[in-house]
This record gives C-alpha cells, structure tokens and sequence, in this order.
C-alpha cells in the first residue's frame, strides 16, 4: 500500500505522538509498505519541501499559531499536497491530529476520494489551558473540546484509538464510527540496558549533578501543566526527609519549566531536583539508563509511550491510577501505583529500601512491555487499514449503485413546473445557475478522471 500520514508534529520534536509516528512508519516499510509523512514546516518555507528520505518526510508550509505557541498551522486545503498524493498514488491517509494538519487530510481525502483513518491520541478536554495560555478557559471549556472531537471523529471512516479509556470517552460524546482499539508499540531494542557501558552511564549521571549513591527519580517526557511534574516536587521536602540520598531528575522541555523550577528553589529543593532540558531522541535510551525509578503522577495519558519505554530500560515505576495504564501495569508485580499525592513520600523509601522487590520488578518491566513490539503494532494497524479500506469502497459502490434512483414524491409529480425562460423571476439567474452546473459537473468529472488514473 502506499500510506500517507499526516500529522502537525514530528521530529525534531520529542514526544508520544512523534514516536508513535516513526514507529509505525518504520515498521510498515519493513512490511513492504510505501510511507509517507507530511507535517508541517518548522520554517516560513513557501513550498512544500522533501525534507528526509527515511520515510519520506514533505514538510507543509506553515505559519506560527496565535492562540495555542509554540505550534504552527497552515491552511486547511491544500492544492500542491493534492497533487503529490496524486502523484504518489495513495491508497489510504492517516491523520494523527485534530487540528490544521487534519483538516488537511480531510479536505484531501473528499477531493481525491480516498479512505482516511484516525488516530485520536490526545484527550482534547485536558488541554484547553493551552489556548491564549490560559486566559479563555471560561469561553473555551472542555465540554467545546468533547463537541469538537465529536465532530471530528466522526468524519474519518475509522478511528483508531490507543486504549479502551479513550474508546470509551468518544463512544460518550457521541462516536459513531468503527474504532479499533490499537497500543502504540515501540521498538525496545534502543532502550535495553544491555547496549550500554555502566562506566558511560555512570560519566552522564556525574554530568547531571548526581552523585554516586544518588537514588534517582527519572520523569522524562513533555513538561507541561497536564503532565503534573509539580506534585513530585512538592512531595520532595517529605522524600528527601526520609531519604536524603534521593534526587528528581526532570529530562525535557515544555511550558511549565520556568515555573517547576521556580517551585523547586522555593521549597529549597533546587539541589535535588536537577532539570536536564530536552536532549536529542537518539541519547534517550542513554537518558532513561540515569533514573533508578520511573514516576509519573499524569492522567492525562491516553497511553503513556513513555511508561513502555521506561519499562523497556528495566525501570520500576511509580503511576498514579488510571484507566489508561490498566491493560499495561500490575500493582505490586511491575509497577506501584498511587491515587493520593501524600503517600509518595512512602512508597519512594519503600522502594528504594529494598533492593530486591527493585530487581523483581525490574524483571516483570521488561517482560511486560516485550509483548508490545513495534511488529505487532503494524500488523493491527495494517489490519485497521485493510479494513477502512474495504468499508470505505463499500459505502462508494451502494451511493453509485442508488444513484439516480431517488424517487419523487407525488406531490412532486403532480406539480405544473414552469420552464425557467418564462419565470421572469429566474431570469437574470438562469445564466449564473447555468455556469455552477457547468463548473460542478467538470470538476466532478476531473475527480472521476483522476481516480481512474490512480487504480
């Protein structure tokens, strides 16, 4: 198949989404599968531009958005993306937002008549303090985000969503269409701990500022609002008390940075909560090898990509309870999980004060996670595919075959119609209407002529 997935963030952006991306875009060329990745430009670039051949990466020309920085957005047709879908025959599109770049994909999956599939990773209600940060969350609330993704979602011919949670959230709203349940899957093999030298892990935790004997708190990913880092540092005073050895470790980059390390100096913590910023996505694996334990306390995850690979470093973690991590952790087993912010100081001695329940659940980390390889990720997402695929030439053929069948109604029938040269009303009209059929029937005809082409 030739696939196009369309998406507003890729590298060198860090995060789930980004991931998932290349992930399954690697894995379906490995199936024989021709993958094309369109975002949009991280530049003012006028053209669309041919940006990496490894997938094939085209970048979109884009402008920044006013309302939601540092993200960018462009319009939502697009004339030269059609024609290089055309171009390269497209079989299917796969749009990974809701947003500018998804619109793209819809308005060129109606003009090219192709099935389009998507994936719906984000939560939307959880995300409305980022518009105008903050100052409209009053006018724009989470219920305006259930109803847009209501919309969205049920223009696509098929979803795909990464937990049953989510499944569930858009049935709520009122989803209509086909959803498969589908995990993201990684590739483990960057982060096992085997690839690499205890000595050169040792050298980058001396780099952070970690002493050795240091027990280390690892939170890696996004640093946003959502993702609740601030509850960690405010239970640190309480940690540290306990355990004076420990120190939080906040690996990259987001908008709440400046106000995370504010907080941490005003608890006097600033020299046990070491922020490292973003880092380059090849060293992560490296990263994830500086942390003893994994903490999260998010529930905004509608999977978490980055409790699998903490997982696949052989990193116990510590979560807080949610539906989105049920089919994932096994509490006490690979995992401690927590729904009050005030037993954390407890459950990190714990932990770290028993050398053997951390290789246990070490162990069970790393067998967990292996039945969510990158394979079986493609394999369900080519099935989805196929799927989508079939339904879409389906719902074609029976609007073709009723075509022209539509019966009138008797009053319709029994109605005198006066021709329009005599309706002094239509008159000056009937030129105009005469023009929109005509340009309507060609570009019908066009769309016709260059589906032809593509099969």
């Amino acid at each position: 198949m030739n696939i196009a997935i369309i998406t507003d963030t890729y590298f060198p952006d860090i995060n789930g989404v980004t991931s998932s991306i290349y992930t399954l875009a690697i894995a379906l060329r490995k199936k024989g599968h021709r993958v094309y990745i369109f975002a949009t430009s991280d530049n003012n670039s006028p053209v669309i531009r041919r940006v990496h051949k490894k997938p094939p990466v085209f970048r979109i020309p884009s402008i920044p958005m006013l309302l939601v920085r540092p993200y960018r957005t462009t319009m939502p047709y697009s004339f030269g993306l059609v024609r290089i879908l055309k171009r390269l025959k497209i079989d299917i599109i796969h749009t990974q937002t809701e947003f500018s770049m998804g619109m793209v994909g819809l308005s060129s999956s109606m003009a090219l008549h192709l099935p389009i599939v998507h994936t719906y990773h984000t939560m939307l209600e959880d995300y409305t303090h980022y518009i105008l940060n903050g100052k409209v969350t009053k006018i724009i609330t989470p219920g305006m985000a259930q109803k847009y993704s209501k919309i969205f979602c049920n223009i696509p011919t098929g979803l795909i969503v990464p937990t049953e949670k989510v499944k569930h959230s858009l049935c709520e709203y009122g989803v209509k269409k086909p959803i498969y349940v589908i995990p993201t899957g990684i590739d483990i093999s960057p982060f096992n701990r085997s690839n690499f030298d205890p000595k050169e892990i040792e050298d980058l935790r001396s780099s952070l500022g970690i002493n050795k004997g240091d027990k280390v708190l690892l939170s890696l990913g996004r640093v946003a609002k959502e993702k609740s880092i601030h509850v960690i540092i405010e239970q640190m005073p309480k940690i540290v008390e306990k355990m004076p050895t420990v120190k939080l470790l906040v690996i990259g980059d987001g908008p709440a940075l400046p106000e995370l390390k504010e907080l941490a100096s005003k608890l006097n913590m600033s020299s046990h909560v070491i922020f490292a910023g973003a880092v380059p996505y090849a060293e992560i694996g490296r990263y994830y090898q500086t942390g003893d334990v994994f903490i999260s306390c998010s529930t905004s995850e509608t999977q978490g990509l980055t409790y699998y690979e903490a997982m696949a470093a052989g990193l116990p973690v510590i979560a807080r309870k949610d539906d989105a991590v049920n089919e994932l952790f096994k509490d006490g087993e690979n995992a401690v999980l927590f729904d009050r912010e005030d037993v954390l100081p407890d459950i990190v001695t714990s932990l770290f004060s028993d050398e053997k329940k951390m290789a246990l659940f070490s162990s069970h980390a790393e067998e967990t996670v292996a039945s969510y390889s990158a394979e079986t990720f493609a394999n369900r997402v080519e099935e989805a595919y196929m799927n989508t695929i079939a339904r879409h030439v389906r719902k074609r053929a029976i609007r073709r075959a009723t075509l022209g069948k539509i019966q009138s109604s008797d009053k319709l029938k029994e109605a005198k119609m006066i021709p329009a040269e005599k309706d002094q009303s239509s008159r000056n009209s009937l030129k105009e209407n005469a023009k929109r059929a005509y340009r309507a029937a060609n570009r019908y005809a066009h769309l016709l002529r260059i589906r032809k082409r593509n099969t």
